[in-house]
């Protein structure tokens, strides 16, 4: 089998998908920061592991292509067989992750939602003892 090399679309590639990362994780970092987010620090905390596991899987895969490129094939398919072990694991963290993140925006949605009806049925009520109502002004005539 001939030896190939790799290309170097697939490296730019990798490189931009690694610099996303980096990007995501700074900007995350920023949002935080200024507490332009509605995030616990624990949620933060979540999020950085998140960024940092889509850059290490990003960054392995440019290292095993265009890095590393192992002659013995024992050693390629050993590298290649536990990246592709970690990468799964780290999809599945992610899915979790994304699917915890999902049930804590709706459940902050629910609870916006319920602290709005509560601050309507007070200014209603604030309304009510305020003006009289109709049938009062009919009696009245």
């Amino acid at each position: 089998m001939p030896k190939t090399e790799p290309s170097l679309v697939g490296a730019l590639i990798l490189l931009v998908m690694i610099a996303g990362g980096v990007t995501g994780l700074m900007w995350e970092i920023f949002v935080f920061v200024r507490k332009r987010t509605i995030l616990s620090p624990a949620r933060f905390a979540w999020r950085i592991v998140t960024w940092l596991l889509i850059i290490v899987v990003f960054f392995g895969m440019f290292a095993g292509l265009y890095l590393f490129q192992p002659t013995d094939p024992k050693i390629a398919i050993r590298y290649w067989s536990f990246f592709l072990a970690f990468a799964f694991f780290v999809v599945a963290f992610l899915v979790v992750s994304a699917y915890r993140d999902w049930r804590w925006l709706m459940s902050e949605q629910f609870r916006q939602k319920v602290e709005l009806y509560h601050q309507l049925g007070e200014e209603l009520r604030k309304l009510s003892r305020e003006k009289p109502s109709p049938k009062e002004d009919a009696h009245e005539q």
